[in-house]
């Protein structure tokens, strides 16, 4: 990755570390994140070309720091990516990598920091104000709000030296201010090995490559913040569990235009949206120093909220692969269920009305504890080893993929049957006017003049011969069909007998044609 350009004008304006923003990187944002990347030394190509990796930051960056992607675009940050600041509000930074298990530790120095003045005192845009805060979150937490605002993140905050989760502030330490060093360390249990690829602990990745001024990246969709989450935090004032929010809730009904209500079938369908079990880390926990010294004797945090994705529900679980765009989407979302091989807690700052901090991930301290813990830096060559194993497992699965997809169009394909075309009758293109109604056993008599019988006209053979020696076929009335009972054969005459004659009926006016005639 080369150095990025800052935007001029943009420094903090002290004489030290001056902090910077940079235009020209794409920023993680609400629903997408991003890697730099470049070619992959593997040869062999994807079904969509060939194959990237990420790559390291700039040179003038320590293996590990403050992300120049996953920051809010408002957080100014120096060239090392070591420094922070801000204008106004809180704004917040996540280092680029995590931790998933073992005990970690890395110290913040404050800069510029007031929290002996309190939270009341000056305006967000002046330097008497300045605030920073410090933690551990996950890749869910907002980074345009301060560590220990949401469920995602734990914080310690300067004024008071309080603890904060779900924006809930309670007592725990000492107040720091300017010139301090707090330390902040964290505690996992060992990670259980993943026995099936439906787990949410199998590693899935959905990167694309993209290129944006000049550099190319991977751009990935960011987990989406669970509902459960977010229910932890009651907007009254107390945290609520989230089984019982999402249980009571009832889906919106919809409602059409006209006044039309949904059937009862689909309203069945729908039901009540189930709440998801959220997990924790039993033995986790997180602890703060300052200068060298545990603020309390207890932990701030204990038994942290797993880091891992929530399962998806029955409804929305992807059930294997199909054809079409739409199962591509479907495909591309259940990756949000799965690890990507990043997930874990992230050394997190936030600064607010120009606080500055400045990190120190190891391996010396300024002020060391008197605990046993791995400096962060430690942590940068296991996480490209990771890195390295899921690229390679992943460019073969998708190797093979493409393989398969080339096998598939060269293989030959029989020949499509032509389609019968049906004969043309003298009928086609008619428009009917009526249908008589058939009735079982008995042909229907012609309805124009031109179906005229005639004994001339007669088929060959009856038309139930014909249909059961052609199969069943559509009925074109090409000639009229005769009843049998209609025709009569000429009766034999013996020679010398005369062949009587017709007798004429007369009717007279007034005579009733109808008397003695049997209807029988």
């Amino acid at each position: 990755m080369k150095a990025p350009v800052p935007a001029p004008g943009s420094g903090d304006g002290g004489p030290a570390d001056e902090c910077y923003s940079y235009p020209d990187l794409p920023m993680n944002k609400t629903g997408y994140r991003y890697y730099a990347c470049t070619l992959s030394p593997n040869p062999e190509r994807g079904p969509t070309g060939p194959f990237y990796r990420t790559i390291p930051g700039p040179p003038s960056c320590a293996p590990v720091h403050i992300s120049w992607f996953d920051r809010s675009a408002f957080l100014r940050i120096s060239p090392d990516a070591a420094t922070v600041t801000t204008d106004k509000g809180y704004r917040s930074g996540r280092a680029n990598v995590s931790v998933r298990e073992g005990s970690w530790y890395f110290e913040v120095v404050i800069e510029r920091g007031d929290g002996a003045g309190g939270a009341g005192a000056g305006t967000g845009g002046e330097a008497g104000n300045a605030h920073v805060r410090v933690g551990w979150a996950r890749r869910e937490a907002n980074l345009d709000a301060p560590v220990g605002a949401c469920a995602y993140s734990y914080g310690v905050r300067d004024v008071g030296g309080e603890k904060v989760h779900i924006s809930r502030p309670k007592p725990y330490g000492r107040g720091f201010a300017t010139g301090d060093v707090v330390g902040c360390m964290i505690t996992l249990p060992p990670r259980p090995p993943v026995e099936s690829e439906d787990e949410p602990g199998f590693v899935k990745r959905w990167r694309i490559p993209v290129r944006y001024k000049g550099g190319n990246y991977f751009e990935m969709d960011e987990y989406p913040v669970a509902k459960e989450m977010e229910a932890l935090v009651n907007r009254a004032g107390a945290p609520a569990p989230a089984a019982p929010v999402a249980e009571d809730h009832e889906p919106k009904k919809k409602v059409m235009k006209g006044g039309d209500k949904p059937s009862a079938k689909r309203a069945d369908k729908a039901g009540k949206p189930v709440a998801r079990e959220l997990r924790t880390l039993p033995g986790s926990s997180v602890r703060f120093f300052l200068n060298g010294e545990e603020m309390a004797d207890a932990p701030a945090f204990e038994d942290l909220y797993d880091f891992l994705p929530l399962p998806p529900n029955e409804e929305h679980r992807y059930v294997g692969p199909r054809r079409g765009p739409v199962s591509v989407e479907r495909e591309r979302e259940s990756y949000q269920y799965h690890d990507d091989g990043t997930l874990g807690y992230f050394p997190m700052v936030s600064c607010f009305g120009r606080g500055k901090a400045r990190v120190n991930f190891g391996p010396t301290w300024l002020k060391p504890p008197a605990v046993e813990a791995r400096p962060l830096i430690e942590r940068w060559d296991e996480f490209r080893a990771e890195e390295v194993v899921y690229d390679e497992r992943e460019e073969a699965r998708l190797a093979q993929r493409y393989k398969d997809m080339v096998s598939e169009a060269a293989r030959p394909r029989e020949p499509k049957r032509p389609a019968k075309k049906r004969r043309k009758t003298p009928h086609d293109g008619e428009t009917p006017t009526s249908t008589p109604r058939m009735t079982p056993g008995i042909t229907p008599a012609p309805s124009s003049p031109k179906f005229a019988s005639s004994p001339a006209a007669a088929p060959s053979s009856p038309p139930s011969e014909r249909a059961h020696s052609e199969g069943p076929q559509r009925l074109h009335l090409e000639q009229p069909l005769l009843d049998p009972r209609d025709h009569h054969e000429p009766a034999e005459i013996s020679p010398g007998e005369v062949k009587p004659e017709p007798t004429e009926i007369k009717i007279e006016p007034g005579d009733d044609p109808h008397e003695g005639v049997s209807w029988s």
